[in-house]
């Protein structure tokens, strides 16, 4: 019976010992970021039943002490999943709203440097020319005006192309993140079964993973599955991106200006429906191509229209005959705007007048300025102003939304983020109250086996002394 005694006692002993090293295992991650808190459960052990034919009116079985039943994480799944749903598009927000402040960084509005006024001030130079076609200073503020509403749309123009280069960088980089989280998943997965299999509780394993899989939501609209084993799988589009201790990494591809995430060595895309990763397909293969052509469809009009009427009219300098058919703009093969270089070199060539040796002559000068309220653009039912400032308007409106979208998803993530942490976060003076209530206990244990040692010491240095 004493031995008994010890063994309970020692039993409480270890247990405690487990309870003081989880709440120092708490304390110590306590600004550990994806750390669950653990707790541990206890359970009475296996009672003793005392042998007998006939019952007594004592209790039939003795309680043996306590055993550690398990260290289980404090955190909740459902919370879990609905934090990643929502930082899938979280991911897809912030992806948008960064893209659309370059965006509008390029166009630049509304200021003195942005399209539309200069546009603006091109029909006012024409409008001058015609006020005055003899006037050489006039004729020279038109060409500068000129150049540089060329040289703008040029750097527009340039500018979103690299973005559109940019975005496929950032693709880039972060298919080669979604690669190394999912092969450090299937290492985890594997260490996590292997454990589980030797009864062990791997706590600490999963709470990797699981920040894991908490940065790999805003990359990618995966969808997770956690098997019986242990293990957890992971699809993309009903494909798998981690099947247990196996994964399979994703490339990107850019074919005929498309940009594409598909599973590496083969030709098969990845199916994305949320997430930055699709933010910055959407981004490159539809948003920017668009803005692009939309600005090469103002250059392309501006060039035409002006083309067309300065090419058959007559610069100061021009003999009698048919007109010289000198464009005002030209286009090169690189898509740039530039302004006739013999234009730049002598403005008296600019063809202001609709017949030689007339100075005083603005009939073109006035066609070409009035060509501001003309309906050219979106199937005739824009002028170049206006099928301009619609899309800086367009621009605006998106971003914006994406503003408004990210703001509400950002607030909505970290409230239910919020809620997790209530449940999984450590508590510092939670763990020290505990802590102190373990070591009292851990000290009641012990001081259990000094009383039973002492017993034993009674009983083997004590007895035996009658009849010395």
């Amino acid at each position: 019976m004493v031995f008994r005694a010890l063994e309970t006692a020692f039993r409480g002993l270890m247990a405690q010992q487990r309870v003081v090293d989880t709440a120092n295992h708490n304390i110590a991650n306590a600004n550990t970021p994806g750390f669950a808190r653990q707790r541990v459960s206890l359970v009475p052990s296996m009672p003793y039943t005392v042998p007998a034919f006939n019952r007594s009116g004592l209790a039939g079985q003795v309680g043996t002490g306590v055993l550690v039943a398990s260290i289980t994480r404090v955190r909740e799944s459902v919370f879990d999943l609905q934090y990643r749903v929502q930082s899938q598009a979280l991911g897809e927000a912030s992806t948008l709203v960064d893209a659309y402040a370059q965006i509008e960084a390029v166009f630049n509005e509304p200021t003195e440097a942005g399209l539309g006024t200069l546009l603006d001030r091109f029909w006012r130079a024409w409008q001058a020319v015609g006020n005055q076609p003899e006037d050489l200073a006039a004729r020279a503020a038109l060409v500068q005006d000129a150049t540089t509403l060329a040289t703008n749309l040029n750097r527009m123009r340039r500018q979103l192309t690299e973005l559109q280069a940019d975005t496929v960088t950032k693709l880039t980089l972060q298919v080669s993140e979604v690669n190394s989280i999912a092969e450090r998943l299937a290492s985890l997965n594997q260490q996590i079964v292997a454990a589980l299999a030797t009864g062990q509780t791997p706590n600490d394993l999963m709470d990797q993973r699981d920040l894991l899989l908490d940065k790999l939501a805003r990359f990618t609209g995966a969808t997770i599955r956690p098997l019986p084993n242990g293990a957890v799988n992971i699809y993309l589009g009903g494909y798998p991106l981690v099947d247990q201790d196996q994964w399979f990494p994703l490339s990107v591809q850019v074919s005929g200006g498309t940009a594409s995430v598909l599973w590496q060595g083969t030709t098969s895309p990845v199916a994305l429906e949320r997430g930055s990763l699709q933010a910055l397909l959407h981004l490159h293969n539809a948003v920017l191509p668009g803005l692009v052509q939309k600005l090469e469809d103002i250059r392309d009009a501006l060039a035409n229209e002006v083309n067309t009427l300065h090419m058959t009219g007559y610069g100061l300098s021009d003999l009698p005959g048919p007109p010289p058919g000198r464009p005002f703009f030209r286009i090169t093969a690189g898509g740039e705007l530039e302004v006739e270089p013999s234009l730049v070199a002598d403005p008296q060539l600019i063809a202001a007048a609709d017949a030689p040796g007339e100075p005083g002559n603005n009939a073109i000068a006035r066609q070409i300025a009035e060509l501001r309220s003309k309906l050219v653009l979106n199937s005739g039912t824009a002028t170049i102003n206006d099928f301009y400032n619609t899309l800086v308007a367009e621009v605006g409106g998106a971003s914006q939304t994406a503003q408004v979208t990210r703001d509400n998803q950002r607030a909505l993530v970290e409230a239910i983020d919020r809620q997790r942490q209530e449940i999984m976060a450590v508590s510092l003076d939670e763990e020290m109250a505990n802590l102190i209530k373990y070591q009292q206990a851990y000290g009641a244990a012990a001081r259990a086996i000094t009383a039973v040692d002492e017993m034993l010491d009674r009983i083997i240095n004590g007895m035996g002394l009658v009849g010395r």
